[in-house]
C-alpha cells in the first residue's frame, strides 16, 4: 500500500482499545514503514475521530454536541477543542474529524447526538469555534458532512436527500460556509447521501465550485470512509474502482480515506504506463 504512496494513517489510537502511549509507539513504527515504503520518505498524515474527546483508551470524554448546543457558548466550546487538539497533538496526530456541521430536523435520524441541533445559527457559531480551539492546538479540523447528510429521506442514514435550493442554502449550507470564511478550516469530508441525484462526491459543482471557488476554501477534501467505493457500488455513477477515484479526484477529493481503494488503482496504472 505505501509503494505509490499513501496520504493517511487511519486511527491508529481509535480501531482498537490502545492506550496513549502504546499509541504513540505504535504509530511511530508504522510512520517509520511508510517512510521508508516510498520512493520520496514522505510519512503519512495520522487522524482520529475527536468529536467528543481524543478516541483513544483513557483520553477524556467529554459532553456530546448536543450539550455544546445547550450551551450558546462559543467561548467554552472553543476552550473544549482547544484541550482535545492538545492531546491529540502531543502523540503526533495530524488532523480530527471533527465537527459535525449537519443541521438536524428530524429526530429519527440515527446520529442525532453528533450534532449540535435544529439552529443553522447556533450550529455555526459553535461548529466555528470548535474549527478555531482544535486548529489553535496545530491540529486540522474536518468539516462534515458536506452536504446535507442528515437531511436525508425518513431519516435513513446513507438515504437520498431531495431537496430545494432555498432550504440547502438557508439551513444546510450556513455552518459550512461560517467555518471556512470565518474560521478557515483546513478541511472538509464530503457525504454519503446524494444531493437530488448526485452523490457529494464526485460533485464538481460543490465541492469545486461553491466550496473553492464562491467560498475560497483552499485546504483538502478528504472522502468519507469508502464514500468514493460507494460511487461505484452504491451510487452506481461509475464502472468500477477506477472510474469512481476519476469522477472524485475530478470533482476535488484530495484523500481518499481510510485507505487508497480507488486511487490506488489510478496509481498503479501510471506507474505501469512509466
Amino acid at each position: 500500500m505505501t509503494a505509490h504512496g499513501l496520504g493517511h494513517l487511519t486511527r491508529v489510537f481509535g480501531s482498537t482499545p490502545i492506550t496513549a502511549g502504546d499509541g504513540a509507539r505504535l504509530l511511530k513504527a508504522k510512520q517509520d514503514q511508510v517512510r521508508h515504503g516510498n520512493r520520496l520518505g514522505i510519512p503519512a498524515i495520522a487522524h482520529e475521530e475527536c468529536l467528543t474527546g481524543f478516541t483513544a483508551y483513557g483520553a477524556t470524554v467529554y459532553p456530546t454536541a448536543l450539550a455544546w448546543g445547550a450551551t450558546f457558548d462559543e467561548a467554552l466550546i472553543e476552550s473544549m477543542a482547544s484541550a482535545i487538539g492538545a492531546d491529540m497533538a502531543a502523540v503526533g496526530i495530524h488532523q480530527g474529524l471533527s465537527p459535525v456541521l449537519d443541521v438536524v430536523r428530524d429526530l429519527r435520524w440515527g446520529r442525532v447526538e453528533e450534532t449540535m441541533g435544529e439552529d443553522p445559527y447556533l450550529v455555526s457559531l459553535l461548529g466555528s469555534a470548535y474549527v478555531r480551539g482544535l486548529q489553535s492546538a496545530g491540529i486540522v479540523a474536518t468539516l462534515k458532512h458536506f452536504a446535507g447528510c442528515a437531511a436525508s429521506q425518513g431519516a435513513r442514514n446513507h438515504a437520498p436527500v431531495s431537496i430545494g435550493r432555498r432550504e440547502l442554502a438557508d439551513t444546510v449550507l450556513p455552518p459550512f460556509e461560517m467555518a471556512v470564511r470565518d474560521a478557515g478550516v483546513k478541511s472538509v469530508m464530503n457525504s454519503y447521501a446524494d444531493l437530488d441525484g448526485m452523490p457529494p462526491v464526485v460533485d464538481h459543482a460543490l465541492l469545486t465550485g461553491l466550496l473553492r471557488d464562491s467560498w475560497g476554501f483552499d485546504g483538502t477534501v478528504v472522502s468519507d470512509y469508502y464514500a468514493i467505493l460507494f460511487a461505484q457500488q452504491m451510487h452506481a455513477v461509475a464502472a468500477d474502482r477506477a472510474g469512481a477515484a476519476r469522477l472524485a479526484l475530478t470533482a476535488g477529493v484530495d484523500v481518499e480515506l481510510p485507505q487508497t481503494d480507488t486511487f490506488s488503482t489510478i496509481s498503479a496504472q501510471l506507474s505501469r504506463a512509466r
